[in-house]
């Protein structure tokens, strides 16, 4: 191997291997069994498709010929076809028209004659005089200007697909896909998921046409920023790309400044000062969701589960998970209230954190497979850097644990308690139960925060008196003629009294439903914030995840 250390701030260079003789490609027959098709980033594919160049099309036609003696042919079969257009009439008549002047002025001289003929056709001259055109199916096609952004990358992607044709002259042929959701319909993106998905498998299944053939398998490496597609796969063939903070190389012996006799430079004041401030550096890791320890039917789940709206946890490093609905429209009004208290400073940045987090429902309590996949590290790195989870103690449970899927590292559930006349008011402990997995699969306390509604989140909402006249307003905006069901919270004498009665709207026979309460009162929040105390430990959740007091932002 020869590397070249590369002088400071120059790029570095590419390592040269060999075996033997110094080459530039110690083994170009094995390099070229594998090769590689690139889908740049869609921006402006109808004027690439408008394009003349026909660099794209001359691929196509090239693999569709096939040998170098077919297309000889078929350039041999265009050049017969322009032959037999030069004796049409009219080009006769043209070649007549500028003949006549020309004989006259060279007739004192020495006469000449012009004539008209086409070039001899090359592929690339004929790729170069095709257009693409496309319309709806049973219309006669148009310019390609006058189709949509989405169908005209989809047409530009079906041009870059054909070239996969040629993936059966190669072992493996990767096909490199990034950001293909620029300007597609999201029911295109996962069409075009699909068709790739099933292209691979294809090639996977396909047996070499002859011994000592190509095996010409494809894979497909898609990069998105898209929920749309990191739902519509399976979680096992996703890669999370993330970027860490990690110490700052520090500056070696051989690095440092030398004086002309040799001997080490002294640092001054100013280096010695900017040295001490080196703190930390950035890389990029990949962690394969694959490679997390998920339990029997985790991964299974998490398939289910990860719609469009899930699916973006994936993408950010800051996530609150919530049990329903509710809870997911009111924390972004909660954090409007919350963090406008903070100085005017720390509230810009505070709430930009928060609005890059993402709130995720998972409709019901079974945080095990979102937790894992978020915080259970594959090499030391997780996809998210810090998950706060808000659920309800859900008091007069059963005292169980939920499923529990063959995990070799699930912590015991609580003990049971006595036999005793009285039914306990809290069964089975769920934010106990969860903070025990956590601390049993090594994840550090800094990266997850618990806050547990007591009993459940509208009870908690009543507890601050203040916050009664709010939540009546918004009782009666639903109910306007059941002042009767209000009245036991306005006869309650205590804080607990009220919360209950209030708690008892929505488990009743009235059957207050949550998520309309939730988004009224969000909306009342937003026009008119003032009034309403934020239950102190959801108020806590929403300062962690926004990352207030941290030392640094």
């Amino acid at each position: 191997m020869q590397f070249t250390r590369p002088a400071a701030d120059a790029r570095a260079q590419r390592p040269v291997w060999s075996a033997g003789r110094l080459l530039d490609d110690p083994e170009p027959e094995a390099r070229r069994a594998i090769r590689h098709v690139y889908l740049p980033p869609m921006r402006n594919a109808q004027q690439e498709l408008a394009s003349s160049a026909g660099n794209r099309l001359r691929l196509i036609l090239a693999a569709e010929l096939g040998a170098e003696e077919a297309i000889k042919d078929f350039e041999r079969e265009q050049a017969d076809h322009f032959r037999s257009l030069e004796g049409h009439e009219k080009i006769k008549a043209a070649r007549k028209r500028i003949n006549d002047p020309l004989g006259l002025l060279t007739a004192g001289a020495h006469p000449q004659h012009m004539g008209l003929s086409f070039a001899d056709p090359t592929l690339v001259s004929i790729a170069r005089a095709l257009r693409t055109r496309m319309s709806d199916e049973g219309l006669a096609v148009e310019d390609i200007a006058r189709s949509g952004l989405g169908y005209a990358n989809l047409l530009y992607i079906a041009t870059v697909l054909a070239e996969l044709e040629a993936a059966r002259d190669a072992d493996l042929t990767l096909f490199l896909v990034e950001e293909p959701e620029a300007h597609l319909h999201p029911q295109l993106q996962i069409l075009l998921l699909d068709h790739l998905r099933t292209q691979a498998l294809r090639s996977q299944q396909a047996p070499p046409p002859a011994e000592g053939a190509p095996l010409g398998r494809i894979q497909v490496v898609i990069t998105t920023h898209s929920p749309v597609l990191a739902a519509a796969t399976t979680v096992e063939d996703l890669v999370v790309l993330k970027r860490c903070r990690t110490p700052a190389p520090q500056t070696t012996s051989a690095d440092a400044p030398v004086e002309a006799d040799g001997a080490p430079a002294r640092a001054d004041a100013d280096t010695e000062a900017e040295e001490k401030r080196v703190g930390f550096a950035f890389t990029t890791a990949a962690v394969s969701v694959a490679k997390i320890p998920f339990a029997r039917h985790e991964a299974a789940k998490l398939d289910r589960y990860l719609d469009i709206t899930k699916s973006a946890m994936l993408f950010g490093t800051r996530v609150i998970l919530v049990e329903g609905l509710a809870e997911a429209l009111l924390m972004p009004a909660f954090a409007e209230l919350v963090l406008s208290a903070l100085p005017q400073e720390e509230q810009r940045r505070a709430k930009s954190v928060f609005r890059g987090t993402c709130i995720v429902a998972v409709d019901g309590v079974d945080f095990k497979p979102y937790m894992r996949a978020l915080l259970s590290g594959v090499g030391g790195i997780r996809i998210a850097d810090r998950v706060v989870l808000i659920t309800d103690q859900d008091p007069r449970k059963k005292k169980t644990p939920p499923e529990q899927d063959d995990d070799q590292d699930q912590p015991d559930a609580e003990p049971a308690a006595a036999d005793s006349d009285e039914e306990p008011e809290v069964g089975f402990n769920r934010a106990s139960y969860l903070r025990d997995n956590l601390r049993a699969w090594d994840v550090p306390e800094a990266a997850f925060h618990i806050a547990e509604s007591k009993p459940t989140l509208e009870p908690e909402l009543m507890r601050p008196e203040s916050n009664q006249t709010v939540l009546a307003e918004t009782f009666f905006d639903l109910r306007p003629r059941s002042q009767h069901r209000w009245k036991p919270i306005e006869e309650a004498t205590t804080s607990e009294e009220r919360a209950a009665a209030f708690g008892a709207l929505f488990t009743s026979e009235i059957g207050l439903p949550k998520g309309d309460f939730a988004y009224r009162l969000a909306e009342r929040l937003t026009r008119k914030p003032g009034g309403f105390t934020v239950p102190e430990h959801l108020a806590d959740a929403i300062r962690w995840i926004a990352g207030v007091d941290e030392a640094t932002a």
